[in-house]
This record gives C-alpha cells, sequence and structure tokens, in this order.
C-alpha cells in the first residue's frame, strides 16, 4: 500500500493512456452538453423586470367597414372611434375591481412581436447609440407591470418619469455605450424619437422586459403615450390592467356581462386574458424544447456513466489477484478502496489539463464565447463537468471495487 501511485501509474501507462484519452473525451462531452444547458436556461432566471401576477391584457378592435352593425360616422368615424377607445379605457379604469389600467402598444410582456429601434444619444458624448425593443404605453403601465427601476426608484416615481414625456430605458446585450461605464449614464441624454423635431428625455433606466422568459437580455425602450392626443392612440392596440389581489374572477365576469363595458359603437374590447395564461401559451414551445434538450442531456449523462462504470468494472476485475494479495499483506477494504478512488481522480487531474485545452479550441473554432456571460457559462459547464466526472469516477470505481474485495483471497488467486 506505500507504493506511490505515480509511479504506478508510470508503470502501467498502457492502459492508462487509454484511460486518460477516454476521460478527455468524457469530459469535453460533458462540458459541451453542460455549456447547451447553461446557456439556454441562464435568462429563465434573470430578472423579468416586471410583475404579472393579477394582471390581465385585452385587445381592441375596430368594426370592419363590411360589418352589418359598423356605424357610419362620415369625417369623423375616426375621432369618435379613438374617442370610444378613451370612454371604454375609462369604464375599465372605474370597475371595483380594478387597481390601475393603461393602453398598450407592445407594452405588455409574454408577445414575440418585435418592433427594434437604434436611437442616438445626444448630450452624452460622440457616437453613443442604443438599441432596444420598443414598447409604448399609457404612463399607467409601469403601474400594471410594477416596472423594476435599476436605480432603486419606486414604481410611482417610475410612472412619473413617463408622466413628464419621458422614455425608460434598461439593461441589455444589445446597446452600445461608447465612453461610457454603464447604461445609468444615459440619464439626461436626449433622443430623436420617430421625428427631427422633438426631442425626447432619458428618465431613467429599467430592467429588460423581454419577450420571453429564454430569450437573452434585450435593451428596452418604453416610451410614454399621451392618451390626450389621438395620433398617439392610433398606435395602441389593447389594454393592460392589474386588478385588486384576488379579484380576477370577478372581474372576468363583469367584463364578460356587462355589454357597454365591451362594446361602443365600431369599438369593441375582446380576448381578456391572464397573464399567467399568456405567458404559458408563449413559453410552452421553449419549455418544451428545454425538457427535451435536459431529457437528451440526462440520457447521454447515463451512457456516459455507464460506459465509465464498464471501463473500472473491467479494470478492476483484472486487478482482483492484486487486491487480494493486498489482503493477504494486511491491507484493508479502506486502504485499498482509497487507493483505487485516488487512482482513478489522479488520473482525472492529468486529463483536466489536456481537456481544458481542446474546450477552448473548440470554443475558437465554433465562435461559442463572445462576452463575459458566456465566459461564465464555460466556467460553470467546466466545473459541472469535474464535478459530474468526479461523481462518476467514483461511482465507476466504489461498486466493482468493493465487490471485488469481497471475494476470498484464496480464490480470486486461484484464477488468477
Amino acid at each position: 500500500m506505500n507504493r506511490n501511485l505515480l509511479t504506478q501509474i508510470k508503470n502501467e501507462w498502457r492502459d492508462n493512456l487509454w484511460l486518460v484519452i477516454e476521460l478527455i473525451v468524457v469530459s469535453v462531452a460533458i462540458w459541451i452538453l453542460a455549456f447547451i444547458l447553461y446557456v439556454a436556461l441562464r435568462p429563465k432566471f434573470e430578472e423579468k423586470g416586471f410583475d404579472c401576477e393579477n394582471v390581465y391584457k385585452i385587445a381592441i378592435k375596430t368594426l370592419d367597414t363590411e360589418s352589418p352593425e359598423y356605424v357610419n360616422m362620415g369625417e369623423e368615424t375616426d375621432n369618435n372611434n379613438i374617442n370610444d377607445i378613451r370612454m371604454l379605457l375609462g369604464k375599465i379604469r372605474k370597475s371595483s375591481y380594478v387597481e390601475v389600467a393603461g393602453l398598450s402598444c407592445n407594452a405588455i410582456p409574454y408577445q414575440l412581436s418585435y418592433s427594434g429601434n437604434r436611437l442616438k444619444v445626444e448630450g452624452k458624448g460622440d457616437s453613443v447609440y442604443y438599441n432596444g425593443n420598443l414598447r409604448m404605453g399609457s404612463p399607467e403601465i409601469a403601474s400594471v407591470l410594477r416596472l423594476k427601476s435599476r436605480e432603486g426608484l419606486s414604481v410611482e416615481k417610475v410612472e412619473e418619469i413617463l408622466r413628464k414625456g419621458e422614455i425608460l430605458v434598461s439593461n441589455g446585450e444589445t446597446y452600445e455605450l461608447t465612453g461610457l461605464d454603464d447604461v445609468k449614464d444615459l440619464v439626461g441624454g436626449t433622443v430623436m424619437f420617430m421625428d427631427t423635431v422633438n426631442a425626447k428625455r432619458i428618465g431613467g433606466v429599467i430592467e429588460s422586459v423581454k419577450r420571453n422568459e429564454y430569450e437573452t437580455l434585450m435593451g428596452t425602450i418604453f416610451v410614454p403615450i399621451n392618451e390626450s392626443d389621438n395620433k398617439q392612440i392610433n398606435y395602441c392596440g389593447g389594454i393592460g390592467l392589474r386588478v385588486k389581489p384576488g379579484m380576477g374572477k370577478k372581474f372576468e365576469e363583469e367584463f364578460y356581462s356587462t355589454a357597454d363595458m365591451r362594446r361602443l359603437r365600431n369599438v369593441y374590447l375582446t380576448q381578456l386574458t391572464d397573464m399567467k395564461s399568456a405567458r404559458k401559451a408563449n413559453q410552452y414551445h421553449s419549455d418544451t424544447q428545454v425538457r427535451l434538450w435536459t431529457s437528451g442531456i440526462v440520457f447521454l449523462l447515463v451512457i456516459i456513466f455507464l460506459g465509465l462504470l464498464g471501463t473500472f468494472w473491467f479494470r478492476i476485475r483484472q486487478r482482483s489477484g492484486e487486491i487480494a494479495l493486498r489482503k493477504t499483506c494486511g491491507a484493508t477494504s479502506g486502504d485499498i478502496f482509497r487507493r483505487t478512488i485516488g487512482e482513478g481522480l489522479l488520473l482525472l487531474s492529468i486529463s483536466i489539463i489536456p481537456a481544458i485545452a481542446l474546450e477552448w479550441v473548440i470554443n475558437h473554432y465554433f465562435n461559442l464565447i463572445e462576452d463575459d456571460t458566456y465566459w461564465t457559462a464555460a466556467v460553470v459547464a467546466l466545473i459541472f463537468s469535474i464535478f459530474i466526472m468526479v461523481l462518476m469516477i467514483i461511482a465507476g470505481i466504489a461498486f466493482p471495487a468493493r465487490k471485488a474485495m469481497k471475494i476470498e483471497p484464496a480464490i480470486a488467486l486461484k484464477e488468477e
């Protein structure tokens, strides 16, 4: 038992060489699987930037001119339709079950529409650009979604920023901050938005409002809608509202049983949707994909484990005579067990360096790592792969080693 492990490994280098190659291949395979799974799952655990509990969305529709119920009001039709939207929104707000409501144009999350904008920020140095997903809504949407400020501001303060006509931007991975250290440095800058006359001030920074929880962080540009401006209301295709806690079902009953809450001349409200249902529908495909990937990765890990188990089982069986001889020389089962485990872990340590080098080559060739986020994924995947390999080696050695140690020394030596 006093024989040096390194000397033993050196003397048995031919057998150990193939085992080290196998450990390298297995380590790299587990690293790739862990990397893919981490990159897929990481965004889901990021800060969502909003709270959709007790939140509903409603679609705003207008009757087609061919509809028998269409009301033709001549040149005033468009203006009257917009006024009717205001009135229906007012009725929603007056409901005893509603806490707050506002108009929405892509402001509500869990919808996959994308309206990207690239804004040049003035007053913050040269060539400062911000890229983001455009979301427009009444200032009340800040309270509907309980948008989370990155500056520690309350929801009321965030809503106040929108009421002043200022826009909100968010953290994300798609903005370019030449000469700036943080996205918060954009506050106070101005951008030309949707025209070349009226500049809008950036009033605050919120957490990113993603379209889907599996998306990487995207920049968000939140622009307030002035409900007194007919042109701005034209952008709106829905209403977002927050009901009082526990009043969701009551509001649904009121909405569907009150005709004048749902329709006024050519304008009607439809598709009342609980955001829990919207989230489930939005993420169904992504959740299914992740479950499939996870199942496939677990299956591959089981196959890899069985392969390692077979390798070490065969290796231990070949050493039955050696184990019997050591026991006759006074070695305890614990001594033999620690030595076999130590040998396996030492071989793993030898294989780690070339495995890391191979992982770097794979990353360089396929351009997997692009920024600090993906470096984090690579490190996490490496730690995970080493941890899994250690568990596999211990489990792969423990069972056949214990079984070999139960064989009587005389029987084992006789078989040799």
